[in-house]
């Protein structure tokens, strides 16, 4: 690896840092001067809520690249794939059926298995096939989801104000226990790219010479779509639905940085952390007398801005160098 491309990831460490001790030092309750109540607001809201932020927004930031990667589409992240959808749309089943935290998790993520498993079969059985098919069948897939999620609104009265505000997504129910077993699942994910970081480097540039090179396309295809699957899922079923960081932290890594795949792997997911931590931030911090915005509309908000800019100074070449 060279100095070139080991320089981009300390700015973004530093920069991760920073927002992460902004998030613990400032919010609605002041900290200062120091008392016994400030320091059981440090250690019993912030710290697990802001661990949970930058676990959360890395975890959403690594899907989005491994799905571009994956299908070599800039459009390619947890809705355009069925995932995110199916997974809020098992949530929002639990949520109306049970109520029960373990449920909801475990619904959404075998709800997103099966959304994706349908995805990739019907990319499987069509005529053109390939990687095209398969982001068609993800939109079509999120929209039967939107339906589904919609019907048990209609139905469920009683359970409607819980699903809207969680689907609004949001960072409340943040745990160290929560925190932690998203780490977990970030760094196996890790340690498994990292050991395959040529193949990926191959399959991104071309799936014909990665075959000759060797490379099971299919099958690693295929690895990372569970993979992606499953952090998406868990990471929906924690804290809702928090679009389009899955989207931003790619596109503004290959702008600013560079689109070698070892560069997206580790800076996408550390400029996805210091994003939702301080959207997090922003997000507690906006509204007056203790009021708490959801995050999901604040990232969303931000996506949608940040694709504009984006088309409207680099038009169709937001794939190329």
């Amino acid at each position: 690896m060279t100095a070139r491309q080991v320089n981009p990831y300390f700015p973004l460490v530093i920069l991760l840092v920073a927002v992460m001790a902004a998030a613990l030092l400032f919010g609605q309750v002041r900290l200062f001067p120091w008392t016994d109540e400030s320091w059981n607001t440090l250690l019993g809201f912030r710290l697990p809520r802001v661990l949970f932020a930058a676990v959360n927004g890395a975890v959403l930031a690594l899907a989005g690249t491994l799905y571009q990667i994956a299908l070599r589409n800039p459009l390619a992240e947890g809705f355009t794939t069925g995932a995110a959808s199916s997974a809020a749309l098992g949530g929002c089943l639990a949520l109306a059926l049970w109520g029960n935290p373990l449920l909801v998790s475990l619904s959404a993520l075998l709800c997103a298995g099966l959304g994706v498993f349908t995805v990739c079969g019907v990319a499987a059985r069509a005529a053109s096939g390939g990687r095209v098919t398969i982001i068609l069948a993800g939109i079509a897939l999120s929209v039967m989801a939107g339906a589904g999620i919609s019907f048990l609104k209609y139905f469920f009265e009683d359970s409607l104000s819980t699903m809207v505000f969680w689907l609004m997504g949001g960072l409340y129910a943040a745990t160290f226990g929560k925190a932690l077993l998203l780490l977990a699942a970030l760094g196996l994910a890790m340690l498994f790219l990292l050991r395959r970081r040529s193949e990926l480097g191959l399959m991104f540039l071309d799936d014909q010479s990665a075959r000759a090179s060797g490379v099971n396309v299919r099958a690693l295809r295929g690895a990372l779509f569970v993979l992606t699957t499953a952090l998406v899922a868990l990471s929906v079923s924690f804290c809702g639905v928090i679009g389009f960081l899955g989207l931003m932290a790619p596109h503004a890594v290959r702008a600013l940085i560079g689109h070698g795949v070892m560069v997206q792997l580790i800076c996408s997911p550390l400029l996805g952390a210091a994003a939702l931590t301080l959207f997090d931030l922003i997000s507690r911090t906006i509204l007056p007398e203790g009021g708490e915005l959801p995050v999901g509309i604040i990232t969303s908000a931000a996506g949608g801005c940040f694709f504009f800019i984006l088309l409207l100074r680099k038009g169709g070449r937001v794939w190329g160098s």
